[in-house]
Protein backbone atom coordinates (compact mmCIF):
# COMPACT_ATOMS: atom_id res chain seq x y z
CA UNK A 1 0.00 0.00 0.00
CA UNK A 2 2.82 2.42 0.81
CA UNK A 3 4.25 2.14 -2.71
CA UNK A 4 0.87 3.05 -4.24
CA UNK A 5 0.50 5.98 -1.86
CA UNK A 6 3.96 7.23 -2.78
CA UNK A 7 3.22 6.95 -6.49
CA UNK A 8 -0.02 8.90 -6.08
CA UNK A 9 1.69 11.50 -3.88
CA UNK A 10 4.37 12.19 -6.49
CA UNK A 11 1.89 12.02 -9.37
CA UNK A 12 -0.22 14.72 -7.77
CA UNK A 13 2.85 16.78 -6.95
CA UNK A 14 4.44 16.48 -10.40
CA UNK A 15 3.18 19.81 -11.75
CA UNK A 16 4.58 21.85 -8.86
CA UNK A 17 7.82 19.86 -8.82
CA UNK A 18 8.19 20.40 -12.56
CA UNK A 19 7.86 24.14 -12.03
CA UNK A 20 10.63 23.99 -9.41
CA UNK A 21 12.89 21.96 -11.72
CA UNK A 22 12.34 24.28 -14.67
CA UNK A 23 13.35 27.20 -12.45
CA UNK A 24 16.43 25.27 -11.34
CA UNK A 25 17.43 24.55 -14.94
CA UNK A 26 17.32 28.28 -15.71
CA UNK A 27 19.37 29.24 -12.65
CA UNK A 28 22.93 28.97 -11.37
CA UNK A 29 22.26 25.44 -10.11
CA UNK A 30 23.15 23.22 -13.12
CA UNK A 31 26.74 24.45 -13.20
CA UNK A 32 27.13 24.06 -9.45
CA UNK A 33 25.61 20.57 -9.40
CA UNK A 34 27.76 19.49 -12.36
CA UNK A 35 30.85 20.76 -10.57
CA UNK A 36 30.00 18.89 -7.38
CA UNK A 37 28.99 15.59 -8.97
CA UNK A 38 31.86 15.45 -11.46
CA UNK A 39 34.34 16.06 -8.64
CA UNK A 40 33.19 12.79 -7.04
CA UNK A 41 33.21 10.39 -10.00
CA UNK A 42 35.80 8.57 -12.13
CA UNK A 43 37.51 10.79 -14.69
CA UNK A 44 35.99 9.37 -17.87
CA UNK A 45 34.68 11.23 -20.91
CA UNK A 46 31.41 9.31 -20.81
CA UNK A 47 30.01 7.56 -17.76
CA UNK A 48 27.02 5.24 -17.62
CA UNK A 49 24.76 6.98 -15.10
CA UNK A 50 21.59 5.82 -13.37
CA UNK A 51 19.47 8.70 -12.02
CA UNK A 52 17.17 7.18 -9.39
CA UNK A 53 13.86 8.94 -8.80
CA UNK A 54 14.65 11.35 -11.59
CA UNK A 55 11.40 13.30 -11.30
CA UNK A 56 11.20 15.98 -14.01
CA UNK A 57 14.73 15.15 -15.05
CA UNK A 58 17.12 17.65 -13.47
CA UNK A 59 20.11 15.33 -12.89
CA UNK A 60 19.43 13.38 -16.08
CA UNK A 61 19.51 16.57 -18.11
CA UNK A 62 22.54 18.26 -16.58
CA UNK A 63 24.64 15.08 -16.69
CA UNK A 64 23.64 14.44 -20.30
CA UNK A 65 24.69 17.98 -21.12
CA UNK A 66 28.28 17.18 -20.16
CA UNK A 67 28.42 14.04 -22.30
CA UNK A 68 27.38 11.17 -20.03
CA UNK A 69 25.01 8.34 -20.95
CA UNK A 70 22.13 8.72 -18.53
CA UNK A 71 19.16 6.54 -17.68
CA UNK A 72 16.57 8.24 -15.50
CA UNK A 73 14.02 6.11 -13.67
CA UNK A 74 10.94 7.16 -11.75
CA UNK A 75 7.84 5.40 -10.43
CA UNK A 76 5.33 7.81 -11.95
CA UNK A 77 4.34 8.40 -15.55
CA UNK A 78 3.53 12.05 -14.81
CA UNK A 79 7.08 12.82 -13.67
CA UNK A 80 8.57 11.04 -16.69
CA UNK A 81 6.34 12.90 -19.12
CA UNK A 82 7.68 16.15 -17.73
CA UNK A 83 11.26 14.84 -17.72
CA UNK A 84 11.05 14.00 -21.43
CA UNK A 85 9.65 17.43 -22.21
CA UNK A 86 12.36 19.19 -20.20
CA UNK A 87 15.09 17.08 -21.78
CA UNK A 88 13.85 17.84 -25.29
CA UNK A 89 13.70 21.54 -24.46
CA UNK A 90 17.27 21.31 -23.11
CA UNK A 91 18.54 19.57 -26.25
CA UNK A 92 19.53 16.23 -24.70
CA UNK A 93 18.18 12.68 -24.90
CA UNK A 94 18.63 10.66 -21.73
CA UNK A 95 16.65 7.42 -21.53
CA UNK A 96 13.66 7.53 -19.20
CA UNK A 97 11.98 4.44 -17.76
CA UNK A 98 9.08 3.96 -15.38
CA UNK A 99 10.44 1.60 -12.73
CA UNK A 100 10.32 0.76 -9.06
CA UNK A 101 13.81 1.60 -7.83
CA UNK A 102 13.70 -1.33 -5.41
CA UNK A 103 13.73 -3.86 -8.27
CA UNK A 104 15.85 -2.73 -11.16
CA UNK A 105 15.84 -4.73 -14.44
CA UNK A 106 19.49 -4.01 -15.17
CA UNK A 107 22.22 -6.67 -14.94
CA UNK A 108 25.01 -6.46 -12.41
CA UNK A 109 27.87 -4.08 -13.16
CA UNK A 110 25.80 -1.79 -15.42
CA UNK A 111 26.62 1.72 -14.22
CA UNK A 112 29.61 3.85 -13.27
CA UNK A 113 27.44 6.19 -11.20
CA UNK A 114 24.15 5.82 -9.37
CA UNK A 115 22.80 9.15 -8.16
CA UNK A 116 19.66 10.25 -6.31
CA UNK A 117 18.30 13.45 -4.80
CA UNK A 118 15.51 13.63 -2.20
CA UNK A 119 14.61 9.99 -2.77
CA UNK A 120 15.98 7.91 0.07
CA UNK A 121 13.74 9.45 2.74
CA UNK A 122 10.77 7.85 0.92
CA UNK A 123 12.09 4.28 1.05
CA UNK A 124 10.25 1.68 3.12
CA UNK A 125 13.23 -0.72 3.06
CA UNK A 126 16.29 1.45 2.45
CA UNK A 127 18.86 -1.25 3.20
CA UNK A 128 17.37 -3.56 0.55
CA UNK A 129 17.31 -0.67 -1.93
CA UNK A 130 20.92 0.24 -1.20
CA UNK A 131 21.83 -3.40 -1.85
CA UNK A 132 20.04 -3.24 -5.19
CA UNK A 133 21.83 -0.04 -6.17
CA UNK A 134 25.10 -1.67 -5.18
CA UNK A 135 24.32 -4.63 -7.45
CA UNK A 136 23.98 -2.53 -10.60
CA UNK A 137 27.15 -0.52 -9.96
CA UNK A 138 30.39 -1.46 -11.65
CA UNK A 139 33.28 -2.36 -9.35
CA UNK A 140 34.79 0.99 -8.45
CA UNK A 141 31.51 2.69 -9.36
CA UNK A 142 30.20 5.54 -7.23
CA UNK A 143 26.93 5.90 -5.35
CA UNK A 144 25.96 9.50 -4.60
CA UNK A 145 23.02 10.13 -2.28
CA UNK A 146 21.75 13.67 -1.78
CA UNK A 147 19.06 14.02 0.86
CA UNK A 148 18.13 15.76 4.11
CA UNK A 149 16.44 15.02 7.42
CA UNK A 150 13.20 16.32 5.95
CA UNK A 151 10.86 14.70 8.48
CA UNK A 152 12.96 14.74 11.63
CA UNK A 153 11.14 17.77 13.02
CA UNK A 154 8.04 15.60 13.49
CA UNK A 155 10.01 13.76 16.19
CA UNK A 156 11.88 16.69 17.75
CA UNK A 157 9.95 19.56 19.38
CA UNK A 158 12.86 21.99 19.31
CA UNK A 159 13.54 21.29 15.66
CA UNK A 160 9.84 21.64 14.89
CA UNK A 161 9.83 25.12 16.46
CA UNK A 162 12.80 26.11 14.31
CA UNK A 163 11.23 24.72 11.13
CA UNK A 164 7.99 26.60 11.79
CA UNK A 165 9.90 29.80 12.59
CA UNK A 166 11.76 29.58 9.30
CA UNK A 167 8.59 28.84 7.37
CA UNK A 168 6.89 31.93 8.85
CA UNK A 169 9.87 34.13 8.02
CA UNK A 170 10.03 32.72 4.50
CA UNK A 171 6.39 33.57 3.83
CA UNK A 172 6.87 37.03 5.31
CA UNK A 173 9.92 37.71 3.15
CA UNK A 174 9.08 35.90 -0.10
CA UNK A 175 5.31 35.50 0.06
CA UNK A 176 5.36 31.73 -0.28
CA UNK A 177 7.26 28.51 0.33
CA UNK A 178 7.83 26.00 -2.49
CA UNK A 179 4.61 24.05 -1.94
CA UNK A 180 2.65 25.52 -4.84
CA UNK A 181 -1.07 26.21 -4.94
CA UNK A 182 -2.27 22.60 -4.75
CA UNK A 183 -0.81 20.16 -2.27
CA UNK A 184 -1.26 16.41 -2.88
CA UNK A 185 -4.45 15.07 -1.31
CA UNK A 186 -2.64 11.87 -0.39
CA UNK A 187 -0.90 12.17 2.97
CA UNK A 188 2.23 10.26 3.94
CA UNK A 189 2.43 8.44 7.24
CA UNK A 190 5.95 9.36 8.30
CA UNK A 191 5.88 6.75 11.07
CA UNK A 192 6.02 3.90 8.56
CA UNK A 193 8.99 5.38 6.73
CA UNK A 194 11.98 4.14 8.75
CA UNK A 195 14.27 7.05 7.92
CA UNK A 196 11.84 9.72 9.14
CA UNK A 197 12.97 9.67 12.76
CA UNK A 198 16.63 8.77 12.18
CA UNK A 199 19.23 11.51 12.09
CA UNK A 200 21.27 11.10 8.96
CA UNK A 201 23.72 10.73 7.25
CA UNK A 202 25.38 8.74 10.03
CA UNK A 203 22.87 5.93 9.55
CA UNK A 204 23.65 5.75 5.83
CA UNK A 205 27.38 5.48 6.48
CA UNK A 206 26.86 2.61 8.88
CA UNK A 207 24.57 0.65 6.58
CA UNK A 208 26.60 1.20 3.41
CA UNK A 209 29.75 0.12 5.20
CA UNK A 210 28.00 -3.06 6.36
CA UNK A 211 26.96 -3.76 2.79
CA UNK A 212 30.60 -3.74 1.76
CA UNK A 213 30.96 -0.38 0.06
CA UNK A 214 34.40 1.13 0.41
CA UNK A 215 35.42 4.70 1.15
CA UNK A 216 32.04 5.76 2.49
CA UNK A 217 32.20 9.51 3.08
CA UNK A 218 29.75 12.29 3.86
CA UNK A 219 29.44 16.04 3.65
CA UNK A 220 26.79 17.09 6.19
CA UNK A 221 25.87 20.37 4.47
CA UNK A 222 26.34 20.97 0.75
CA UNK A 223 23.94 23.87 0.43
CA UNK A 224 26.30 26.85 0.39
CA UNK A 225 26.70 26.92 -3.40
CA UNK A 226 23.60 24.89 -4.36
CA UNK A 227 20.72 26.66 -2.61
CA UNK A 228 19.54 30.22 -3.01
CA UNK A 229 18.70 32.50 -0.08
CA UNK A 230 15.06 31.43 0.04
CA UNK A 231 15.97 27.75 0.28
CA UNK A 232 18.59 28.45 2.92
CA UNK A 233 16.04 30.33 5.00
CA UNK A 234 13.24 27.79 4.62
CA UNK A 235 15.23 24.55 4.84
CA UNK A 236 18.32 25.63 6.76
CA UNK A 237 17.35 23.68 9.87
CA UNK A 238 17.73 20.44 7.89
CA UNK A 239 20.38 21.13 5.24
CA UNK A 240 20.99 18.77 2.37
CA UNK A 241 23.84 16.31 2.85
CA UNK A 242 25.87 14.14 0.49
CA UNK A 243 26.80 10.51 0.97
CA UNK A 244 29.44 9.02 -1.31
CA UNK A 245 30.16 5.30 -1.41
CA UNK A 246 32.35 3.31 -3.78
CA UNK A 247 31.50 -0.25 -4.74
CA UNK A 248 34.39 -2.53 -3.81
Amino acid sequence: MLQKEMEEYWSQGSLNYDHIIQCELQSFRPAQWQKLILSQVPKKDSLDVLDIGCGPGFFSIILSQVGHRVTGVDCTAEMLEKARHNAEFSGVSPAFLQLDCTELPFPEDSFDLVVSRNVTWTLSDPVAVYREWQRVLNPGGVLLIFDANWNLHHYDEILMEEVLRREKLCIQKYGSTFDGDKNPTVSIDYDILPLSSIKRPGWDVEQLTKLGFSEVDTVPDITDTLWDDKEKLLYGATPMFMVKAIRA
